[in-house]
């Protein structure tokens, strides 16, 4: 053993560099499969802390232009329509090759009738539909503004009775003369700026308004999208004769000024199969603050469940386990609801009249049990005020009473799919010929973070091929100089008494030495460089969250602690391989010397000379 050392000490340049060269292939074996095994920790980890839903739009099939009658221009203003010859439906998208998580839903919501509730809005409501009896100061034809007096509204909100206002028949090319000395009735609405002589030779108030009829007709669809045609062919002003009220007309605007009142006493409700599925509640602008979200087991079977507004819970004095009734009367499948129903008082494009003129009935009734209150931030789109949620099965004839009707959008048409998935996805919708669907896709950041661990895995992996060809090379390097070139050293240990055994004993510990010089630091630095490219490129402070599930809801620290334990026991075990093989290789190169006679190897080793 002194022999041999003194043998490894005359030549330190050698030694130094072997040391060093087992040091840094350990470094590369422990680096490497240090982030190996953090990248793979880390897929798995967040693997259930992200959310991927897709949204669709439908391309129309055509546009066709539209021709309005615009009175102050004394011309047609042309606008464009996009039109649908079949609407997408859910099916379409039932792709075999595609797995859903949450299958796709075109939702619609609900108007449920209570009022026994306090509802946003109610204690300030005004009147957006007015129907108005009213006559004119003079006689006139209304193809430009004229002075009339609103003698009588039909409804709760009279703020407009007795008033004089500017009127114009604006939308009719041609429209019949006024009489002063009788009585009109019409659904008048804001339509503009007064124009016209009588309002130029005037004060020419550039504030005064413009009231202009509308037609008071039901707005219904068929499931499949298609307009239901009015069997009755209704005028926008109809003069007011003895026993006009009895007619159908006239049972058409007794209707439609209770429209106001319904309207304030109405609050929307939305099914969904997922509460992921809603987009604020995804981009968690919306959130239970108090209770829990609906279970997937409750959406499955349509439980008598729902999500309520705090707002609405506070103002009616409900908490969670209290029952809400839902009277569901009209449909609309074509707009979200917070377009008609905000704390504003929404803008209404549908009517809650049915074909025979009368207001909606009920065609659902159902009690539900809160289950969480949710909120949500000022000036979040998506959601209608006193907003109930509920499972989308919980309702039994989804497709009653439908007063809109639209295509699929990103605003009512969304589902979920695996996690990193959205290729496959846009390959097979491609290959089904989906060519008028758009699909959006949101992953909370799920793909940027992956394509950053598949890169630090690509890199730990060839790291750990590279380090795996230098530790065989090495090792056999070093067994070259320390065993095949020490034939003539071997033989004459031998010649004077030494054993096979302890010849092999020998020369095995000082290349073990010189490997444990060089693994134990190796594996020193290589830890301190693998946890460095961890904290710094992968963890928590690089890391945006915002998009994520965790810390969106609350400010919470999230642990990445877990991910790095283990660290110590992977660098020891990357460091006892290049030991192992080192000595395996060594080990069986010597055995095969010492098994020749110890004269041969004397004549080998002066050959070798």
């Amino acid at each position: 053993m002194k022999n041999y050392v003194k043998q490894l000490l005359r030549t330190p340049g050698q030694v130094l560099l072997i040391v060093l060269l087992v040091m840094l292939v350990t470094v590369m074996l422990v680096v490497g499969a240090n982030l190996w095994v953090t990248s793979d920790r880390l897929s798995k980890a967040y693997e259930n802390d992200f959310v991927t839903i897709g949204t669709v739009n439908q391309k129309p099939d055509t546009v066709q232009e539209r021709k309005v009658w615009d009175a102050e221009k004394g011309d047609y203003l042309l606008y464009k329509d996009s039109i649908y010859n079949q609407y997408a439906v859910e099916e379409d998208m039932a792709f075999q090759e595609v797995t859903y998580l949450t299958e796709p839903e075109k939702r619609v919501y609900w108007g449920s009738y209570g009022p026994e509730y306090v509802h946003v809005g109610e204690d300030k409501a005004y009147s957006f539909i007015t129907v108005a009896e009213f006559s004119p100061k003079e006689d006139y034809v209304p193809k430009e503004s004229g002075k009339i007096l609103i003698t009588r509204i039909l409804g709760s909100d009279k703020m407009l009775e007795g008033s004089v206002v500017w009127f114009c028949d604006h939308t009719n090319r041609y429209p019949e003369e006024l009489k002063a000395d009788k009585t009109y009735v019409a659904m008048i609405t804001e339509v503009g700026w007064a124009h016209g002589k009588e309002w130029e030779a005037g004060d020419k108030l550039y504030d005064e308004l413009e009231f202009g009829p509308d037609i008071v007709e039901p707005t219904l669809y068929t499931p499949e999208g298609k307009r239901i045609e009015d069997s009755l062919d209704m005028q926008g002003i109809y003069e007011v004769t003895e026993g006009f009220y009895e007619t159908e007309a006239g049972q058409r605007f007794l209707a439609i000024a209770d429209t106001a009142a319904l309207y304030y006493e109405t609050q929307p409700v939305v099914g969904t199969n997922s509460t992921d599925l809603l987009m604020p509640f995804y981009e968690q602008s919306a959130w239970v603050c108090e209770g829990r979200y609906p279970t997937r087991e409750e959406y499955a079977k349509g439980s008598p469940v729902c999500l309520a507004p705090r707002t609405f819970a506070e103002n009616n004095g409900l908490s969670v386990g209290d029952v809400v009734k839902a009277r569901l009367y009209f449909t609309n499948a074509g707009t979200r609801p917070d377009i008609a129903f905000n704390s504003g008082g929404g803008s209404i494009h549908f009517q809650f009249m049915g074909l025979d003129g009368k207001l909606l009935m009920p065609f659902e009734e159902r009690e539900y049990t809160i289950v969480g209150i949710y909120d949500h931030t000022q000036l979040t789109e998506g959601i209608g005020r006193d907003e109930l949620i509920v499972p989308l099965n919980s309702v039994q004839n989804k497709m009653e009473n439908i007063v809109d009707y639209g295509p699929m959008s990103d605003e009512n048409t969304s589902f979920q799919i695996p996690n990193g998935s959205v290729a496959d996805f846009l390959k097979a919708s491609a290959k089904h010929g989906m060519d008028n669907l758009v699909f959006t896709f949101y992953d909370r950041g799920y793909s940027a973070l992956m394509e950053g661990i598949r890169n630090l895995k690509n890199m730990s992996t060839a790291l750990l091929a590279m380090g795996m060809i230098a530790a065989v090379i090495l090792t056999l390097q070093i067994s070259h100089i320390y065993i095949t070139k020490q034939k003539k050293r071997l033989a004459i240990e031998r010649l004077i008494g030494m054993t096979g055994k302890a010849c092999r004993n020998i020369t095995l510990a000082g290349i073990l030495i010189l490997l444990l010089l060089g693994t134990v630091p190796g594996m020193a630095v290589g830890t301190a460089v693998s946890e460095h490219v961890n904290i710094e490129d992968m963890g928590q402070e690089a890391f945006d969250r915002k998009y994520s599930n965790i810390g969106m809801t609350a400010e919470m620290e999230v642990d990445l602690s877990g991910l790095h334990q283990g660290g110590l026991a992977v660098s020891c075990t990357m460091g006892g391989l290049v030991v192992v093989l080192g000595i395996s290789i060594s080990g069986v190169k010597v055995r095969n010397i010492l098994k020749r006679e110890p004269m041969y190897l004397v004549e080998d080793g002066m050959a070798g000379k």
